[in-house]
């Protein structure tokens, strides 16, 4: 599972957290926008999650981390860790089939240019499975997959960056999992106050 969590530093958060992993019976989670430092890492190390994979800048911004249950069955055998905090890729064979997971938290500018360098990292593991997730801060369809109270269409700008994101999954020859399996489904997972928009 996928979670921007805006923070980690508080224990409430953490709980939070960790209960809703625990009622997915999750066994791999990918966060976005943890705000972890090095010290504070340890804090998902414990309990059902044991092994934490984390990227961190080193201020209260950014951040990604990758947690393993202590029921999932991959191994971790390489790892590659953005310094801005902003990726983390772990190649981790799972019964002898290569997979490669990778983390992103999107910046808000420059994004298409930001999705199109996290993938190239992994060109060298040609034979494994490629599993992305994370905070995008794009939508893959601007009908399907954003919705604004007022009901305004989207702006040029927007759709633009639509289509450049769904020629990039092309290009990596990647799947919307979600999607696939409910392909006229309108169901929203963040809603932005600032822009009164619903987005998934």
């Amino acid at each position: 599972m996928s979670l921007n969590v805006k923070g980690l530093n508080s224990n409430v958060k953490r709980r939070l957290a960790l209960t809703e992993c625990r009622s997915q019976k999750a066994e791999v989670v990918f966060l976005q926008e943890t705000h972890f430092d090095a010290t504070e890492t340890f804090k998902f190390a414990a309990g059902l999650f044991p092994i934490t994979y984390s990227a961190f800048i080193g201020s209260k911004k950014a951040g990604v981390a990758i947690l393993l249950s202590t029921n999932c069955p991959l191994q971790v055998t390489s790892q590659i860790s953005d310094p801005q905090g902003r990726y983390i890729i772990l190649q981790a064979p799972m019964h002898g089939t290569p997979l490669v997971l990778c983390n992103l938290y999107a910046p808000n500018t420059r994004k298409i240019s930001f999705l199109t360098k996290v993938p190239t990292k992994t060109s060298r593991l040609l034979t494994a499975a490629l599993i992305v997730g994370g905070d995008f801060n794009i939508s893959f369809s601007d009908t399907m997959d954003r919705q604004t109270l007022a009901g305004k269409p989207p702006s040029s700008e927007q759709s633009r960056l639509s289509r450049l994101f769904r020629r990039l999954v092309r290009r990596f020859a990647l799947y919307d999992l979600w999607r696939v399996n409910y392909p006229t489904s309108k169901t929203f997972t963040f809603y932005s106050h600032p822009h009164s928009t619903h987005t998934h």
